[in-house]
């Protein structure tokens, strides 16, 4: 597609001034075959704004029908406060689990999903942009948690957490009840 048609595809995009909350924050608490241990993650689903939309498209360049995409921010709840480092801390960190079974079922059914690392905000699945996306800042714009400055990175404060959660985002072109049917039906056998 060139520079031109692509601009024009932009500027023919109804403008949504707000991010829209589709599902509020939910609880759903499951046992991980990784380590055997009870997870609690809490997640919410959200359609983009125009803005966060042009800021997804570079970090998903390539992702046909992006304007139709829904992100979810996701919390592992933690034992351990997340500022700090080392294996107990790592052992704690579920989300890639959680995210790459929803995004593997929702490409069974055909639409495209995705999950960015949490490490380094760039795609799991998909060719990465020039950008990429920050999960701390994402969930903080989308849900107005609080953010610790801790040196060179940010620490999203849960509301019940505090700093003992874990962030992650899944994304996805799939309708709301698509997507929340997936969740359902990933985890109801795990509990």
């Amino acid at each position: 597609m060139s520079p031109t048609s692509k601009n024009k595809l932009r500027s023919s995009r109804p403008t949504k001034i707000r991010s829209v909350e589709i599902q509020t924050p939910t609880v759903l608490t499951y046992l991980t075959p990784r380590t055997c241990q009870l997870v609690t993650i809490e997640y919410s689903i959200h359609a983009c704004s125009s803005r966060f939309l042009r800021e997804l498209e570079a970090v998903f360049p390539k992702v046909a029908n992006l304007d139709r995409c829904l992100v979810v921010p996701t919390f592992q709840k933690c034992e351990h406060d997340l500022v700090g480092i080392g294996p107990l801390v790592d052992k704690e960190r579920d989300f890639m689990e959680w995210g790459t079974s929803i995004c593997e079922k929702l490409r069974q059914y055909g639409h495209w999903a995705d999950i960015t690392d949490p490490a380094s905000g760039f795609p799991v699945f998909s060719s990465r942009g020039p950008s990429m996306y920050p999960d701390v800042q994402g969930a903080q714009q989308l849900l107005k948690y609080d953010v610790q400055n801790a040196g060179c990175c940010h620490i999203l404060l849960h509301p019940q957490w505090g700093s003992k959660n874990y962030p992650g985002t899944l994304f996805t072109t799939a309708d709301a009840d698509t997507l929340k049917n997936v969740i359902s039906d990933c985890f109801a056998t795990r509990q």
